[in-house]
């Protein structure tokens, strides 16, 4: 399996900071933030990784390659920013030819059992409460915990558990077809092509996602 993982955002929302240094490199609790992601997926036994850089991407590539020598390491550079599933399509070459994909987004610090999430067999979201859902993606599923619509920033939510940038997906190619169904059709979700919008046009065509909650 592979690991997507996005890192081309500018962070705007830390600026300052952010103008010399990228956003998944700023310290937590002495602890760069995409260190928090990649130490977990190391820890299941995962060895293979896609980065889509862009802002200060050199500084990414430098640091990963610095500190996981042991690592199998591709970088994408995604020279325009128009969304996360811009994102997922810009890499799409990187990932066309694996049966599953694991996506973290690299300014996300998780606590969840991944290993259950990666065992799942089904395509999966990692999915946690909030008290305002109209910042985020916003996942609606049944009592089995099937997802039945994903919806990005809605305005009047019909559910509070959104999505915190983790995704396991089985069916790749149809991942892709999504992407590029945004791309094509130019469907943005505030001025972006969205994951989310993509992930629920897959859910339209059938695809069975398993909502699974996540502590962070």
């Amino acid at each position: 399996m592979k690991v997507l993982i996005p890192v081309a955002g500018v962070g705007t929302r830390l600026r300052p900071h952010t103008y010399t240094q990228p956003k998944p490199l700023m310290p937590v609790a002495g602890k760069p933030i995409i260190c928090f992601m990649v130490d977990k997926l190391v820890e299941v036994g995962i060895r293979d990784f896609v980065f889509v850089i862009g802002y200060l991407g050199d500084k990414i590539r430098h640091f990963i390659e610095e500190t996981y020598p042991d690592l199998h390491t591709e970088f994408v550079y995604q020279e325009h920013r128009e969304g996360s599933a811009h994102a997922v399509w810009t890499a799409h070459e990187a990932i066309e030819d694996e049966d599953e994909i694991f996506i973290a987004f690299g300014d996300s610090i998780f606590d969840l059992d991944l290993q259950r999430m990666l065992d799942c067999s089904h395509s999966c979201l990692g999915v946690k409460k909030v008290s305002d859902p109209r910042d985020f993606g916003v996942a609606e599923f049944g009592e089995d915990g099937r997802v039945t619509r994903l919806v990005e920033k809605p305005r009047i939510p019909k559910s509070n558990m959104a999505m915190v940038g983790l995704y396991k997906i089985n069916e790749v190619p149809a991942l892709i077809r999504a992407t590029e169904y945004l791309i094509q059709k130019d469907i943005r979700t505030v001025g972006e092509y969205q994951l989310t919008d993509a992930l629920h046009h897959m859910v339209e065509q059938g695809i069975h996602f398993q909502a699974m909650p996540v502590q962070n």
